[in-house]
């Protein structure tokens, strides 16, 4: 008789927007559970990862028919056949609380995590860090031809509003990307990302477009460098993932671009 111990299952985590069923999950994560727990004992993992109390928790999980299986049997163990747990599978944490009890906290937007930031006085005065050493090696500020480059930005950002203007690109207004007909949206953000792009593309002026369909590359957030040379995501505007899409004005045509599903109707009409 084997003696080997089942080996942990990669699921995903889910917990959903019941506010909004069409928005981003609050939660979506990936975590490995034990099959020999009990579902009381997942639920107690679970809630430091949701942030949802043990007693307060409803899970469930889609069998091979896509019909949903509720884990409720909390004496039973995460690996019982019935609830067919494999790699790759969601579990959903569904919250029995009222919305007035809950905490509010999107967990998929750091933007709403407390964090701690050193004081800029003191952080200069550090002599091991990031700053320092561009302090050292003349880059960033500290380098020399520092106003030139200040220069640059400014000459990208007057001749970057100029495209605006002239192609009359506006929030709100329809528009396709690259001249690519797959890529067709609503013009959702103009204006200067501090940090998208680096150095190189200080001062430009960006358009940010959601997509109509999933061809794009955020969702509406961007990778921005800070000043000491890491990076952190910025949201500039809300859309789903892979339907927003930043661009050099440039790239932009505004126009009567109407979705492509409607052009497909159209042309079953004629």
């Amino acid at each position: 008789m084997s003696t080997s111990t089942p080996a942990d299952i990669p699921v995903q985590i889910i917990v959903p927007n019941d506010a909004n069923p069409n928005a981003v999950p609050l939660l979506a994560a990936e975590r490995r559970i034990t099959p020999s727990w009990t579902i009381a004992q997942l639920k107690a993992k679970l809630e430091p990862v949701t942030g949802i109390p043990a007693g307060a928790q409803s899970l469930r999980t889609r069998g091979l028919d896509g019909a949903w299986i509720s884990l409720a049997d909390e004496a039973s163990i995460a690996g019982d056949t019935r609830y067919a747990l494999r790699r790759g599978s969601e579990i959903e944490v569904l919250d029995a609380r009222p919305p007035s009890a809950r905490q509010t906290i999107n967990f998929s937007d750091l933007s709403s995590v407390e964090k701690y930031q050193m004081p800029e006085s003191q952080y200069e005065k550090l002599e091991n860090s990031v700053l320092a050493w561009k302090r050292r090696q003349n880059l960033g500020r500290f380098d020399p031809n520092v106003q030139s480059l200040e220069a640059q930005a400014h000459n990208r950002r007057e001749h970057d509003e100029m495209e605006v203007a002239v192609r009359g690109i506006k929030v709100g207004l329809r528009c396709r990307v690259g001249k690519a007909d797959g890529r067709r949206g609503v013009v959702r953000f103009t204006g200067e990302i501090p940090g998208l792009g680096g150095a190189k593309e200080a001062g430009c002026v960006w358009v940010g477009v959601e997509l109509d369909e999933p061809v794009g590359r955020n969702d509406g957030s961007v990778s921005v460098e800070i000043e000491d040379g890491s990076h952190q995501t910025s949201r500039v505007f809300q859309c789903r993932d892979k339907f927003g899409v930043f661009a050099r004005p440039d790239k932009i045509e505004i126009g009567s671009f109407p979705p492509l599903d409607d052009l497909d109707e159209d042309m079953e009409e004629l």
